[in-house]
């Protein structure tokens, strides 16, 4: 018969420890991020129970206790102090006891003890009991360092909401009674779970788990199937786990390097939301990545280099100021996002300004600038796109490093010397760059060639055929930005001719930009019939689409036995086919019209 062998274990006292740990964040000293996690952390300090420290395994901090020869313990920090102890308490015994007791005989026997004489209890610590002095044992404590005093308390923690407890916790505790009250951190970030595509949780049983490395690196389909099938706690889910493997990544994973797989993190890391990692987004961003490296090779074929002692604030040209106030407002939503951990804000805003604004309009815009024979202006703008570029790298530092630091260095060829690595550069603090009219201006520019290419692409109009635009409606500001921007507008709309008339054309598609309306004539350039059936036909399917979706989440059978993911994809169907069927019929009024 087998039966339980009951030990002597060590315990800490917690419910003592808990309470400085509760007050701490109760007062705000210690803020968790996001704040609904503190309900976690209070549910467990509040109920909390003795904490058995002791731990009967091969490693770890073996516990600091000796025992005499009667067995008596000595809790000590080091042999010394216990063999210290241990003296004087059977000194007592032999001074203080009765004449002829049993004590006053161990007290005697015992008063000159040696080391040989103690033995150490064999247990070692718990792992979280160790782990609960990091913010501090590894700086050097219990020794008064300097770096104790330089690095404690730290800023913040970083951590996922399983740990709460067994971490989090045990660290408020620990560095509250042992470093006079001052917790470890100020601010405790709790992270997203990243799952897999299909928003299961990742886990070697089931063969979904991607490893950072073989995104960054890539890995051959024969690899990853051998990867994911070895070690299973149920060898019989390999050929599964095979099959499923080689469905999802027929060629394998291809590598998308660290820069893409650091920015895509940070892009989904909404606060409260776990992470799905797919490949097609994490390949986005590598194609980010890209755009960025082409964009600054556009800026070194046109000697767009740094300029010693340039001042953003003293640009004149409209485009050099609109991109300067662009600028300073992406710094500072960047920064917002950063400092409130926001990060999927702060990511998503570099993102949208260097793809979105830099790329896509400015660096189109000022192509006839570059390509002009203004000197002044070309020499002003080649140093504002350099210093655009130095404030975009540095930006995005936090989340794609290496590309950036590489950047950094390289463009610098043929201009103003590096003073420092980019990862030691002073962080952007713009202000006073941002210019009303001019950002009036410039929006205008590009709301006029947006909803030109938007009704392009919806009537189906050759994407190569230049076609006249009509502008009726226009007040005095709006005709002196026809008349500044018709060559940027002729070229970016694909207008063979832009004139000004009293009222919209028959048979055009008309759009609205501010107070004027703008005219394409439709006639004789596509099949107004045709083009009519068409869309008639997209929206019905858009229609079909859309009520097979509300048909199946309307089910309640279907809602409460399906896996989240299943439910999050008829939901976006929904969402999707309104949106779609909102631009068809626009789109078809148009030509009714």
């Amino acid at each position: 018969v087998v039966e339980p062998y009951l030990t002597d274990q060590w315990y800490v006292a917690a419910d003592v420890l808990a309470k400085p740990a509760i007050k701490a964040v109760e007062d705000g000293d210690t803020v968790f991020v996001p704040k609904n996690w503190e309900k976690t952390y209070f549910e467990w300090m509040n109920n909390i129970q003795p904490w058995c420290i002791s731990r009967q395994l091969w490693w770890g901090h073996q516990i600091p206790a000796w025992y005499g020869p009667d067995g008596q313990h000595f809790v000590a920090f080091n042999e010394s102090e216990a063999l210290q102890l241990a003296r004087t308490r059977y000194a007592d015994m032999a001074k203080n006891s009765a004449k002829g007791s049993a004590d006053r005989a161990k007290g005697e026997g015992y008063s000159n003890l040696d080391l040989s004489d103690l033995s150490r209890d064999p247990d070692v610590l718990d792992t979280w009991f160790s782990s609960a002095l990091w913010p501090f044992s590894t700086l050097g404590w219990p020794d008064a360092t300097p770096e104790v005093a330089r690095y404690y308390p730290t800023s913040v923690l970083v951590t996922g909401f399983d740990i709460i407890f067994f971490w989090v916790a045990r660290m408020m505790m620990m560095g509250l009674h042992f470093q006079k009250n001052v917790p470890p951190f100020k601010d405790i970030y709790i992270h997203a779970l990243v799952r897999d595509g299909q928003g299961q949780k990742m886990s070697k049983s089931k063969g979904n788990v991607l490893d950072p490395l073989d995104i960054i690196d890539g890995i051959e389909i024969d690899a990853l199937v051998t990867k994911r099938t070895t070690g299973l706690m149920k060898p019989e889910d390999a050929p599964r786990i095979a099959k499923d493997t080689k469905k999802e990544f027929p060629a394998g994973i291809p590598a998308y390097g660290t820069d893409a797989l650091r920015f895509t993190l940070a892009r989904m890391a909404a606060q409260g939301r776990d992470i799905k990692l797919a490949l097609p987004v994490i390949e986005g961003n590598r194609n980010f990545a890209t755009k960025l490296w082409n964009a600054s090779r556009f800026a070194e074929m046109n000697e767009c280099v740094r300029q010693r002692d340039f001042d953003i604030k003293k640009v004149t040209n409209t485009l050099n100021r609109w991109i300067a106030g662009e600028t300073e407002r992406a710094a500072n939503a960047v920064t917002a996002g950063i400092e409130g951990y926001k990060f999927n804000e702060a990511s998503g805003a570099i993102y949208e300004f260097v793809w979105g604004v830099f790329c896509d309009w400015y660096l189109e815009l000022i192509k006839p600038i570059l390509m002009g024979d203004d000197e002044e202006a070309k020499a002003e703008t080649r140093a504002t796109v350099a210093w655009v570029l130095d404030q975009i790298l540095k930006l995005l530092h936090p989340f794609m490093p290496f590309i950036t630091e590489e950047l950094w260095a390289h463009m610098v060829e043929h201009g103003e010397a590096r003073r420092n690595l980019l990862c030691l550069s002073e962080w952007p603090q713009l202000s006073g760059l941002a210019n009303v009219k001019v950002d009036e201006e410039i929006a205008w520019v590009i709301a006029f060639v947006e909803e030109v290419r938007s009704v392009r692409q919806e009537m189906n109009v050759p994407a190569g055929l230049k076609v006249p635009l009509q502008v009726s409606g226009a007040n005095a500001n709006t005709r002196n930005w026809l008349h500044d921007h018709e060559d940027t507008l002729k070229r970016l709309a694909r207008a063979d001719s832009l004139t000004i008339v009293k009222a919209p054309p028959k048979g055009a598609a008309l759009m609205v930009v501010g107070e004027a309306t703008i005219g394409l004539p439709l006639e004789g350039i596509i099949d107004m019939g045709a083009e009519r059936k068409r869309l008639e036909k997209e929206i019905a399917k858009a229609e079909s689409d859309k009520g097979k979706a509300e048909t199946w989440l309307a089910n309640e059978s279907n809602v409460a036995n399906s896996p989240p993911q299943v439910l999050d994809l008829n939901r976006a169907r929904v969402v999707e086919g309104a949106e779609k069927i909102q631009r068809l019929k626009a789109a078809l009024k148009r030509i009714e019209t």
